[in-house]
């Protein structure tokens, strides 16, 4: 999977506002913000780019992975390496 990560600056905890996100085969984004404790997954396919993500994240374009990614090893393998994407920032 294809990933970025970055920290918006925002200051919801002493760290920022951390995420990483991820392009998922049908071209939606999946990405969690480690510092809110979130994850989401674009309402629609989307660039894989800080300002796509952000857009869809502030504007509420979004939906579970729950529902896109039903197997759970799957959905939680993928929500695990991005947080620890994020935790490195």
């Amino acid at each position: 999977m294809k990933t970025i990560s970055f920290n918006t600056g925002r200051g919801y905890t002493v760290n920022g506002q951390r995420i990483a996100a991820g392009q998922l085969d049908c071209g939606r984004v999946i990405f969690v913000d480690i510092d809110r404790g979130l994850d989401y997954v674009t309402a629609a396919p989307c660039e894989l780019s800080q300002r796509a993500v952000m857009h869809a994240y502030d504007y509420d374009s979004t939906t579970s992975a729950y529902g896109i990614i039903p197997d759970y090893d799957i959905r939680e393998a993928m929500l695990s390496e991005l947080k620890a994407l994020a935790a490195k920032l």
